[in-house]
C-alpha cells in the first residue's frame, strides 16, 4: 500500500518537469478520472497577492452558510495536506496518498501542480462537497485549475510577480483575466491598467463585473480575525464575492470572525519575544507588510529573518521593508530557486543595514531568538516561513487568535 511518504517522493520526482503551459494534460487527467470538477459548484480565485486569504475567508463564509466546502490552495507551509481542505480540516495523509496515486494510475504525463490539482478535484468529488473554492497556482489562462466552470471568478489584484514566466504588467493582467468565463460574474480588487484590461475582457465575455478597487472593509461591518492592514482590502473583495453569491449577512460576518490563515501577519508570542510571520514574497506583498508593521509596531527595534527566491525582485523588496536601524538575519528558503544569503547581505550593507548571512534555518532562528529587538519578523518566501514557523513553535507558545491568547504545545 502506498504511503504519504511515497506520495511525497513521487511529487518531488515530478518537480523535474517544471512548469509547462497548456491545459491538455490536466484535461486528459480530468477525463480519465470522470471529470470530477463538474460534480460540485466552484469559485475560482486568481491574483498576485491575497488570493489565499480571500479563498480562506470565502470558504469560511460558505461554511457558515451551512455548506460543505472544499478548499484548494498553494503552496503549503508545513504539509502538503494543507493544500486540500474540507470545512477547514486538512485532508488526512492516507487520503492524500490515495488521491495522488489514483491520479498517477491514469498514466498521463503531467506536472507536479497538475497532479495536485487533479487529486484535489477527485477528493472533493469523493467527499461530495457542495462547493469548492479553488485558488489559481500561477497566472490564470494556462493554470491547471482553469478547466473548471465556476459560478464566480475573483481576481484579487494584479502586480508584478513571476515576470520571467508571465511577462510585464499588461501580460500578467491578461493572463489572470484568462479565468473570466462567458457570462460568469467576476469580482476584482484590481486598479489602474490591470483593471482596464479586466474590464475589457469581462465586457467581451458578457461577464458582470464587480469592482472593489481600494475600498477597504471597515470594522463597523463586524470583526475580522486576520491581522494586517492589507487584509482589509482582501476582506472587501471576499465580502463583495459573498454578496454576489447571495450569502446571508450573518454568514459573512461569522466567516470573517472565524477565518484563520497561517503565515499572513501571524503574531506569535513566546519566551523569546513577539514574532510576526508573513509570507511577503514580492514588492507588492512587501509594501503591505511594511504598512502593517508601521501601524502595529511603529516604534522599537526590528530584528528579521529574511530569505527570498532568486527570481523575485528582492532589490525592491529590500528597499521597501527595511529601516536603517533594523538587524537582518538572511537565510536560505527551502527551494532550489533560493537566492544566496550573501547576495542579499551585500545589498543590505550597501543601504547601511546591519545584517548577517546564516544559510541554516535552525541557526538563523536561534540567532533571531537571542538578538533582542522589540519585534522579531520572519518574512520572504513561503518556502522559508513554513519551515521557520515550525522551528519557532517547538516549545510552548502563545498565538494571538480570534479568541485571544491560546497556549499551544507543538
Amino acid at each position: 500500500m502506498k504511503t504519504y511518504k511515497d506520495a511525497l517522493k513521487y511529487l518531488d520526482w515530478l518537480c523535474i518537469f517544471g512548469i509547462k503551459e497548456g491545459l491538455e494534460r490536466i484535461e486528459e487527467l480530468a477525463a480519465a478520472l470522470g471529470q470530477p470538477q463538474n460534480f460540485y459548484r466552484t469559485i475560482h480565485v486568481a491574483g498576485t497577492n491575497g488570493k489565499g486569504s480571500v479563498c480562506a475567508m470565502l470558504a469560511e463564509m460558505l461554511k457558515a452558510q451551512g455548506l460543505k466546502v472544499g478548499l484548494f490552495t498553494s503552496p503549503h507551509l508545513e504539509s502538503y495536506c494543507e493544500r486540500i481542505k474540507i470545512n477547514g480540516e486538512n485532508i488526512f495523509e492516507e487520503d492524500f496518498a490515495e488521491m495522488i496515486f489514483r491520479v498517477k494510475d491514469c498514466n498521463v504525463v503531467a506536472t507536479h501542480f497538475e497532479v495536485l490539482t487533479a487529486a484535489a478535484f477527485l477528493y472533493f468529488k469523493m467527499r461530495q462537497v457542495d462547493v469548492a473554492v479553488i485558488e489559481v497556482g500561477l497566472g490564470g489562462t494556462f493554470d491547471s485549475t482553469n478547466i473548471i466552470t465556476p459560478e464566480l471568478s475573483i481576481i484579487t489584484n494584479v502586480a508584478l510577480d513571476h515576470e520571467n514566466i508571465l511577462g510585464d504588467l499588461k501580460n500578467i493582467a491578461l493572463n489572470k483575466a484568462g479565468i473570466i468565463k462567458e457570462k460568469i460574474p467576476i469580482v476584482t480588487g484590481a486598479t489602474g491598467e490591470p483593471l482596464e484590461i479586466i474590464r475589457r475582457v469581462a465586457a467581451k465575455k458578457n461577464s458582470p463585473l464587480y469592482e472593489v478597487g481600494t475600498g477597504n472593509w471597515e470594522p463597523g461591518t463586524g470583526l475580522l480575525s486576520l491581522k494586517g492592514e492589507y487584509q482589509k482590502l482582501n476582506a472587501a473583495v471576499a465580502i463583495k464575492a459573498a454578496e454576489v453569491l447571495s450569502l446571508d449577512k450573518s454568514a459573512i460576518e461569522t466567516g470573517l470572525a472565524r477565518v484563520e490563515w497561517a503565515g499572513r501577519f501571524e503574531v506569535v508570542e513566546n519566551s523569546s519575544g513577539v514574532f510576526v510571520i508573513d509570507g511577503a514574497h514580492n514588492p507588492h506583498g512587501a509594501t503591505a507588510l511594511r504598512e502593517s508593521l508601521d501601524k502595529n509596531f511603529p516604534q522599537g527595534k526590528r530584528v528579521w529573518v529574511f530569505g527570498v527566491l532568486n527570481d523575485k525582485d528582492f532589490g525592491a523588496m529590500i528597499e521597501i521593508l527595511f529601516r536603517a536601524d533594523d538587524f537582518v538575519i538572511v537565510t536560505k528558503p527551502d527551494s532550489k530557486r533560493a537566492a544566496k544569503p550573501e547576495t542579499i547581505c551585500e545589498i543590505l550593507r550597501g543601504r547601511g543595514v546591519e545584517c548577517v548571512a546564516i544559510e541554516n534555518n535552525f541557526e538563523a532562528v536561534e540567532r533571531l531568538k537571542t538578538s533582542g529587538g522589540d519585534v522579531k519578523i520572519i518574512a520572504g518566501s513561503l518556502y522559508l516561513i513554513g519551515k521557520v514557523r515550525s522551528l519557532i513553535k517547538h516549545n510552548e507558545i502563545k498565538i494571538r487568535g480570534r479568541h485571544g491568547l491560546l497556549s499551544v504545545r507543538i
